[in-house]
């Protein structure tokens, strides 16, 4: 196996991948090592290009179609490019068409759509930038741009995404990166599979597949193929601390039981945890020793321990972007809004982290019970972890979110969310 390279000398490799695909030629990057630090390395260089950033954990082609365009309806309206496609074609002014659709009706919207729709050339493209400007017309019972893009382009997913990419102007279409769970057998034969195709299909779009060095290494020894040339082609190695130097760093940090901390520290070093939440990690860590000697402390360590525990979450790939911190529940207990430390309205989970003194006042014990039932009946699965474990046991908290989330994600299907305005009765 080579040698691992610094993760300051992975990007010019990404630069020279950036290349390669605006020449048009399909080029897929695929960073070798933990989710963690393909993710901050990713969002690192996506960042200073300016470019939004799809997560998919998908892999199959209508799931990647979806999530990408879920990232690209939070990034841009999708019918904004398909109004400046069509005005374009029609010999209109940048941003006229959409000027002119502005505040009209359905009726005096199809008129003006009908009259210039002509304009547009044969092809994929002008078929989804129709389907995205007559959404009803063109899909009845559409749920949706997906669905509309899918029928016009003859329920063909990559077509689609080929078509939708080609109306988004360049750079501002989302970057993809599709990210390795590590518990699915086969995985990252079907992940591969399904970023070469996007990767040929769309030779501009910009796509990152991450992978741990182990299961690549495996996979590179199956049969020769043309996916496989294009996963070698796209190797970045990315080095990461080990958990002894994640020790070193815990004690220059002033953790005095930095030692006994080496299993949660193995797990940062195999997740591959950016520096600032590692940084976190450590003053959580000395907080919660000055908290066992001076009980006044505790809240700013339960404090310290929940803001590592959000910076975690945001860092990995399977978690980033589902939860809100310190956000307030859609409705109210008693007449008072409900605040969760970390909040996922997708999965309808509610994760809370306390400190030990907590449990001795019998008030807030009441009250947190109260809060827990409200949630549940709202739909919520409710998670409750000390602040001591969220630092000492790691390693059995991620675990249990990661077991959790992928639950919930399978369960998606349940009760929606009630409005804003509900009370839970209690």
């Amino acid at each position: 196996m080579p040698t691992p390279r610094p993760e300051s000398a992975a990007p010019p490799a990404l630069e020279r991948h950036q290349r390669r695909r605006e020449q048009g030629i399909p080029t897929l990057t695929v960073l070798a090592g933990p989710p963690g630090a393909a993710l901050a390395l990713w969002r690192r260089w996506l960042d200073a290009r300016g470019q939004a950033l799809c997560v998919c954990t998908s892999t199959t082609p209508e799931g990647l179609l979806r999530e990408w365009m879920e990232a690209l309806g939070q990034a841009r309206p999708p019918t904004t490019d398909a109004a400046e496609h069509l005005g374009a074609a029609a010999g209109l002014h940048p941003g006229e068409l959409a000027s002119r659709l502005k505040g009209k009706t359905e009726h005096e919207r199809g008129v003006l759509l009908q009259a210039l729709l002509p304009s547009l050339a044969p092809g994929d493209v002008s078929a989804a930038c129709r389907a995205l400007l007559q959404l009803p017309q063109v899909v009845p019972n559409s749920t949706g741009p997906l669905d509309a893009v899918l029928a016009a382009c003859e329920g063909d997913a990559m077509r689609a995404l080929g078509a939708v990419h080609a109306l988004v102007p360049g750079g501002a279409a989302p970057a993809i990166l599709v990210s390795d769970p590590g518990t699915v057998a086969g995985w990252l034969e079907q992940a591969a599979r399904v970023c070469a195709r996007a990767c040929e299909s769309v030779p501009s779009l910009v796509v990152a597949l991450q992978t741990e060095r182990s299961g690549l290494e495996a996979y590179l020894r199956g049969p020769e193929s043309h996916t496989r040339a294009l996963v070698r082609e796209g190797r970045v190695e990315l080095a990461v601390p080990s958990a002894e130097e994640l020790v070193r760093r815990m004690e220059a940090l002033g953790v005095h039981k930095a030692r006994a901390l080496e299993a949660p520290l193995r797990q940062l070093a195999a997740d591959g945890i950016p520096d600032e939440v590692l940084t976190r990690y450590g003053e959580a860590a000395r907080k919660l020793e000055v908290a066992d000697r001076e009980s006044e402390a505790a809240d700013g360590a339960r404090s310290e321990a929940e803001r590592f525990l959000y910076g975690v979450l945001d860092s990995l790939p399977a978690t980033r972007g589902l939860f809100e911190l310190n956000a307030k529940a859609e409705f109210r207990l008693r007449g008072r809004a409900v605040e969760v430390d970390f909040l996922s309205r997708r999965l309808r989970l509610a994760v809370e982290v306390d400190g030990y003194h907590h449990f001795r006042d019998p008030e807030r014990y009441r009250r947190d019970r109260r809060k827990d039932l409200a949630l549940q009946r709202h739909g919520y699965w409710v998670l409750r972890f000390l602040a001591d474990d969220v630092v000492a046991r790691f390693e059995e908290i991620r675990d249990t979110l990661l077991e959790v989330i992928s639950i919930r994600r399978q369960g998606l299907g349940g009760p929606p969310p009630r409005g804003e305005d509900g009370d839970a009765g209690l």
